[in-house]
């Protein structure tokens, strides 16, 4: 397999930003080796420096508006599949969303740790996204991406690597632990170069080994805390998301109970759109709870031990206005079904498949009667650009969900003022 273009990969990453977070990229142009958002960030690909031709190394410039030495981070992937958008989906869930974190700081896309925190670096201000893991076994990635977690790696090994984070801005280091049975391998870059004591001292921690070839990182930002202050200093650039409630509880007419406004797009009057979070049983844990407890979160992937295993999927309800609005749920799947439907991922074969789970979100203006209601998914493809549509629910035979996919419903019982559409006289200026 040839390595792609930096144009053709950086689109695939786009995919990936824009699969996590729908209008994330809107406006982002792609020229060059870069990905240039109109809200300030970019990213580039730069010339592979060390590795073979499958490996992309990425930088992240948080806030190009810095000149003239912009502050950046940087990462790199490989391709271990015949499919490259794994590898922009790899980056996309550890170094993107660190990232999106930084620009948005709500914890909607990467956990944060202060300095004293028990899974925190002395000194440092920590955005840290999830374990992500690649491997022959779908249980050992698992295994794996748990115990790398458990290990609360870059708190134990703060002293071999923090004096070496020498940026005013923030710190990239990508944590690694893979390969196979006898032959592991741990390794902690930062600031995009390998670094030899705190690999060591990683190596010293004594990760569990897999029984087949299983790789598993994860990316944290390290930011300085000026003495005497409680936070650091973030950039300027900001994203372009809906904002949360002020009062951090939700609008109970149009986003259900514990959905807080991450929907990530901009407020479209013409394609109303709200996003849930997390898994109601998800979002009723306690932050600390919730770092121990979630083993995989790739944006539409949830698993939590104990819980359940979780995938976001569109829930359309039509408007008596013509429009339609669409809630991004969380449905919860037995793991041979999400299991299988990721295995229908990769072999291209979506089209027509149907499934079954249990809507695990209150939903709008009917709350929590819908939660916990069947559903039947389907709809779901694989776009031209690599990406995958989320599935959508089709049918419920729980009556009162069957009644909300079936029935058309008044505009202002649904979205109450919000999205509320332009009159004729500003259309036509």
């Amino acid at each position: 397999m040839n390595r792609l273009a930096d144009l053709e990969f950086l689109a695939l990453v786009k995919a990936g930003l824009e699969e996590l977070v729908p209008g994330v990229t809107e406006g982002a142009q792609l020229k060059g080796n870069s990905m240039i958002s109109p809200q300030g960030w970019a990213v580039a690909v730069t010339p592979p420096h060390h590795g073979g031709g499958h490996h992309y190394d990425l930088v992240a410039l948080p806030d190009v508006s810095l000149q003239p030495d912009v502050p950046c981070f940087m990462d790199c992937v490989v391709s271990m599949s015949a499919d490259p958008q794994d590898a922009a989906n790899t980056w996309v869930q550890t170094a993107g969303v660190c990232l999106l974190e930084l620009l948005d700081r709500r914890g909607h896309f990467a956990d944060h740790a202060g300095p004293e925190d028990e899974h925190g670096v002395p000194g440092w201000h920590l955005i840290t996204s999830g374990a992500v893991g690649l491997g022959h076994d779908v249980d050992e990635n698992r295994r794996l991406q748990g115990a790398l977690l458990e290990a609360n790696v870059l708190h134990r090994i703060a002293d071999s690597f923090t004096a070496d984070l020498e940026s005013p801005f923030f710190n990239g280091v990508k944590v690694f632990y893979g390969g196979t049975p006898g032959a592991m391998q741990a390794e902690v870059r930062v600031n995009g170069e390998r670094h030899e004591a705190a690999s060591a001292a990683m190596t010293a921690l004594g990760l569990p080994e897999p029984t087949a070839f299983t790789t598993v990182r994860f990316y944290a930002l390290l930011l300085p805390v000026p003495a005497g202050e409680r936070e650091p200093s973030f950039p300027t650039a900001r994203l372009d998301l809906a904002p949360a409630s002020a009062s951090g509880q939700s609008d109970a007419n149009s986003h259900g109970t514990d959905c807080d406004c991450a929907c990530g797009r901009r407020l479209d009057p013409e394609h109303p759109a709200f996003a849930l979070a997390l898994p109601h049983p998800v979002a009723e844990l306690s932050e600390e709870e919730r770092r121990r407890r979630v083993t995989t979160n790739t944006g539409p992937v949830i698993v939590a031990e104990g819980l359940g295993n979780f995938l976001k999927v569109r829930l359309p309800v039509r408007l008596d206005d013509g429009r339609t609005v669409v809630h991004f749920v969380w449905v919860s799947l037995p793991a041979a079904v999400i299991e299988d439907f990721a295995q229908r991922v990769h072999r291209d074969d979506l089209a027509g498949h149907r499934f079954e789970g249990l809507l695990c979100n209150a939903v709008g203006p009917w709350g929590e009667d819908v939660l916990h209601a069947p559903v039947v998914l389907g709809g779901q493809r694989i776009n031209e650009d690599g990406s995958v549509q989320l599935s959508e629910v089709l049918e419920s035979s729980d009556p009162l969900l069957a009644k909300i996919l079936g029935e058309t419903w008044p505009t202002a019982f649904v979205l109450g003022d919000r999205f509320p559409r332009e009159s004729s006289s500003d259309v036509s200026r």
